[in-house]
């Protein structure tokens, strides 16, 4: 289960937090969630601001075809312990929590504001606020490691997911949002498939799903823009662009690659 993010001892809840034999202390917040970010880090993760666009964008369920092959992915598996690493808002994780009743699943985000809301559904998950490239969780502990977009190290990825257990990564398609990307910049690519190169894990299947969108309304659009890196990279002019415009027809396009581990 839990390890300290200070000493790695095991930690053991005692009451309303978590202790170590140390005593390093992690308090449950009234919500349920564990936050392990130490020291003076001024990582934070989304804002309130983006946690908020990317809840509202996903609740439209635009992108319902993901979570969907996800759930069913995970059922034909039928892992005891699911980690999702980078875990945002939840909109993921608290669905495969109902469609996996009997495991236990754990959610982590370095966003506090990101676990606050995914505590909101109230479902079974044991949600954290962590820097997933350092996940306060005991070797060899996952069946299923879960990476939706999400940042992550590999050797902390080996560390947890066990012998014969999988590492599912999920990651853009050539064509996803292309149509948007076509109204913020002069110039579009496709986007690189890239394939995990590591000698611990072997890719065991790779599923591409594709699908279109149809998002209406600024306030929609603004939200799906803000929850792409594109919101951060776009030049000023294509922004503009992207703010006169109240319906968009666009591509989405999903890369899922299951890795086991060896």
């Amino acid at each position: 289960m839990y390890r300290c993010p200070k000493c790695n001892k095991k930690l053991l809840q005692r009451n309303n937090s978590y202790q170590c034999e140390n005593r390093h202390t992690f308090d449950i917040a009234r919500r349920g969630y564990v936050n392990f970010v130490v020291g003076s880090s001024r990582q934070h993760g989304d804002d309130k601001e983006m946690i908020r666009s990317r809840t509202e964008f996903l609740t439209l369920d635009h992108y319902a075809i993901l979570r969907n092959k996800l759930a069913q992915l995970l059922v034909e598996l039928q892992p005891s312990t699911v980690v999702d690493a980078g875990c945002g808002e939840g909109y993921y994780t608290n669905y495969l929590a109902k469609q996996i009743p009997d495991a236990e699943i754990y959610g982590f985000d370095l966003s506090k504001v990101g676990i606050d809301y995914a505590c909101r559904a109230k479902t079974k998950v044991h949600y954290a606020v962590a820097n997933v490239v350092h996940l306060p969780l005991v070797n060899d502990f996952a069946d299923v490691l879960l990476s939706v977009f999400a940042p992550y190290e590999i050797s902390e990825v080996k560390r947890i997911v066990h012998k014969d257990g999988y590492f599912i990564k999920v990651g853009p398609g050539a064509r996803h949002l292309y149509q948007l990307k076509e109204i913020l910049y002069k110039e579009v690519y496709e986007n690189v498939e890239d394939t995990l190169d590591c000698e611990d894990f072997e890719l065991w299947k790779e599923i591409c799903l594709t699908d279109e969108i149809h998002v209406v309304g600024q306030k929609a659009i603004h939200a799906l823009f803000q929850m792409t890196p594109y919101y951060w990279k776009s030049p000023k002019e294509g922004s503009e662009r992207l703010r006169q415009v109240e319906v968009l027809d666009s591509e989405i396009a999903f890369v899922i690659q299951i890795y086991k581990r060896k």
